[in-house]
């Protein structure tokens, strides 16, 4: 993945951050280093997939290509965010560590199944992210190697594809956010060694922290309505553990609330064609967004067409001009370059034109 200026390059970065630990996170481009010696490279080295960023003056591309015989998607970014913008604009910032020590479990939503009426290029941009990712079995998948969540839907209206990723985030359900801190251990955002300890020292009592709202500034008390308001979050869903999972009190068969945290990249692209192949060995074109073939065999069949027109045009001119001006030739050697075809040798670009 290579790609010019800061942002670009923190946008690499993420990417490298989301598809660890299969990824090669400490690779360092050189302005030196072209696709073609990563190609060559990547199948001794065990490389599947290629995820090529480019900074092109109209917008940003990516590129995946699926080594060693294609295909190759290619998908303008119509927007992007950053981890650290997301993390930033978040109410309670996650700390990420470990979560990177196992991939992301992949769900794609919002793709319409295959079908007579399905456009025919989008089940093969499902397998082509589908790949990106180790297979999801439920029955032999560790229930503790599950942290991270990357999200990929389809927006059929405007035709684009949203990428997301989540953070898995497990804690006590059926309790209020104040006990639920008590029971942790911990307040406020964690430090690097664990969370500061709960200070109570200013309350009477403990039902006093417990009950205010934060509504009240006297020793006011919630309501039954605020209190179970307060218990459950609507995006978090309980569920049973089915094995032990990393963090405080996480054991099997505690009833756990589940909730999604985004942490970044965010990025919203559209498919622009997809070639067989890798670059420099492309083969047919599958899929272009703006016609059946791609616009550069187009433009490439449209201006051969002109040129070989034009240099057909030209070649008349100057057999006609010769004849006109009457050079020193007899009559047989006029008469031959009268009716004799245009040489190879001899050629003029398209935009001169006949001259009348």
């Amino acid at each position: 993945m290579a790609m010019s200026g800061l942002p670009w390059r923190k946008l690499v970065r993420d990417m490298r951050k989301v598809m660890e630990p299969n990824t090669a996170t400490r690779l360092r481009e050189r302005s030196r280093n072209k696709l073609r010696d990563f190609l060559v490279l990547a199948p001794a080295l065990g490389v599947t997939h290629l995820l090529a960023f480019t900074l092109t003056p109209l917008a940003p591309s990516l590129r995946i290509i699926r080594l060693s015989a294609g295909p190759t998607l290619s998908f303008r970014i119509e927007r992007y965010s950053l981890t650290k913008d997301l993390l930033s604009s978040s109410r309670h910032a996650k700390s990420i560590g470990m979560e990177y020590l196992s991939p992301p479990l992949l769900v794609l939503a919002s793709f319409p199944s295959p079908g007579p009426g399905t456009p025919s290029h989008l089940p093969l941009v499902m397998k082509s992210f589908q790949s990106l990712f180790p297979p999801l079995s439920p029955s032999t998948i560790s229930l503790s190697s599950a942290r991270r969540v990357v999200l990929i839907s389809y927006n059929a209206e405007r035709g684009t594809v949203d990428f997301r990723h989540y953070l898995i985030s497990v804690r006590a359900a059926g309790i209020s956010r104040r006990v639920r801190k008590i029971m942790d251990g911990a307040v406020g955002k964690p430090k690097a060694k664990g969370g500061k300890i709960l200070d109570l020292g200013n309350e009477k009592d403990v039902a006093d922290y417990l009950l205010r709202t934060r509504l009240q500034e006297d020793d006011g008390y919630e309501t039954g309505s605020t209190s179970a308001a307060s218990e459950a979050d609507p995006d978090e869903a309980s569920v049973r553990l089915a094995s032990d999972y990393p963090g405080r009190n996480n054991r099997r068969g505690e009833k756990r609330a589940v909730k999604l945290d985004e942490i970044g990249p965010r990025m919203e692209f559209q498919l622009v064609k997809i070639v067989e192949g890798v670059p420099g060995k492309e083969g047919a074109v599958l899929f272009h967004q703006f016609g059946a073939s791609s616009l550069v065999c187009y433009f490439r069949e449209t201006i051969t067409q002109h040129i070989g027109s034009s240099q057909k045009r030209g070649c008349r001119y100057r057999c006609v001009e010769t004849i006109s001006r009457g050079e020193t030739a007899s009559e047989e050697g006029t008469t031959r370059r009268a009716g004799a075809k245009c040489p190879a040798k001899e050629t003029r670009s398209w935009w001169y034109g006949e001259r009348r």
